[in-house]
This record gives C-alpha cells, sequence and structure tokens, in this order.
C-alpha cells in the first residue's frame, strides 16, 4: 500500500503513517484472535473448579 500511495504521489511520511496503521491494525487483530482462542480452549478444556478436563479432548459423538 505505501509503494502504491507513493508513486500515486502522496508524500512519503503519510504513506508511511497509513502503512503503519494497517500493520497495528493487523498486529491488533492477530492478538485479539490468539486471545480469542486461548480464552476458549481454557474455558473447554476445564470445569467450574478449574480442573484440567483431558476427557473433553477428542471426538464428539
Amino acid at each position: 500500500m505505501m509503494t502504491g500511495q507513493i508513486l500515486a504521489g502522496v508524500e512519503p511520511v503519510d504513506a508511511v503513517k497509513y502503512q503503519l496503521l494497517i500493520m497495528f491494525l493487523f498486529a491488533g487483530g492477530t492478538g485479539l484472535g490468539t486471545l480469542a482462542a486461548v480464552l476458549g480452549g481454557a474455558r473447554l478444556l476445564t470445569d467450574n473448579r478449574h480442573r484440567l478436563r483431558l476427557d473433553r479432548i477428542g471426538a464428539q459423538g
């Protein structure tokens, strides 16, 4: 995106700012997705007393 903006005539500093914005959005989305996966896994694999329930791993059905 930054290269396209520079070739289109945008100031390089503004192009870098947009590139940083996009990279921080990617990093934030990845962080939130990782957090959701970890919390979901912890919720799935533990019971109300916070004990590990390995019997919950495997085929459902």
